[in-house]
């Protein structure tokens, strides 16, 4: 399987309309794209605190929806001039790779783009690391990016946290390291990124910080328990399920 790569982040004006206000794409052959918009929602101070892009400096881009590709942009496998059908190209030629990927591919969504393909690296990151059995004390990418020692063999040009550019970067850190330190493939990811986050341990309750596996040893009861009663996390109510169908399989062969 010789699939086409491409490394993408956004920043937004909130967490709750999307709106996009910068988009960062890196494509394995090294073509850059970065660009900013004026948004059609209000830019939130909390997000403002985040990716530090103001009002102020955005109203001056177009908003995304009239946006053409910069002048001097150029990729030689596209022969257009706007934004958005470069995007509709890209997301039928390529898998699309970020940190919370569904987050990033919602907000194209929003706008139009629909994602054909994409790798989830804060999914990957949930699978393959762990401590003693345990979670990580986080997996958000800056986390990872200190917990790993990418920062190492990092350009310095590009360290700048919570630009998506910057992030991008990271990702693509991270995302090469997953695939030079584990047997995941390419389909394993992709499947791995539809699924729910995996979850190790839980951090609330009378087993808080106790790891799913040992609850089921322990309190079977407690676990079907919470599998009934927090339906507002999927993904703790899969991984419950995980755990104690791992027990049915123990029990019954």
């Amino acid at each position: 399987m010789n699939e086409k790569i491409l490394y993408f982040d956004t920043e937004t004006t909130d967490i709750q309309s999307k709106d996009i206000v910068q988009l960062a794409i890196i494509k394995e052959d090294g073509v850059t794209l970065n660009m900013f918009f004026n948004p059609l929602q209000k830019v939130s101070f909390s997000a403002m605190a985040i990716h530090h892009l103001t009002p102020e400096f955005l109203e001056k881009f177009q908003p995304f929806e009239d946006a053409k590709l910069p002048k001097d942009f150029n990729d030689e496998e596209f022969e257009g001039n706007t934004l958005k059908e470069y995007l509709e190209y890209l997301s039928k030629e390529y898998i699309w790779v970020a940190h919370n990927a569904e987050f990033d591919a919602e907000v194209l969504k929003k706008k139009g783009i629909s994602i054909l393909k994409k790798i989830c690296t804060f999914k990957l990151a949930r699978n393959m690391f762990e401590q003693e059995g345990m979670d990580l004390e986080s997996y958000s990418l800056q986390y990872l990016r200190y917990y790993l020692g990418l920062y190492k063999n990092e350009d310095v040009e590009h360290n700048t946290a919570h630009d998506a550019l910057s992030d991008v970067y990271f990702v693509r850190d991270l995302f090469k390291y997953i695939q030079e330190n584990s047997k995941l493939s390419i389909e394993n990811m992709l499947q791995i990124s539809k699924e729910p986050a995996y979850i190790r341990n839980i951090h609330f309750g009378k087993y808080a910080g106790r790891s799913l596996e040992d609850i089921a040893k322990e309190d079977r009861e407690y676990l079907e328990w919470l599998l009934e009663n927090i339906t507002d996390k999927d993904d703790l109510q899969w991984n419950i399920e995980r755990v104690l169908s791992m027990g049915n399989r123990t029990l019954f062969g």
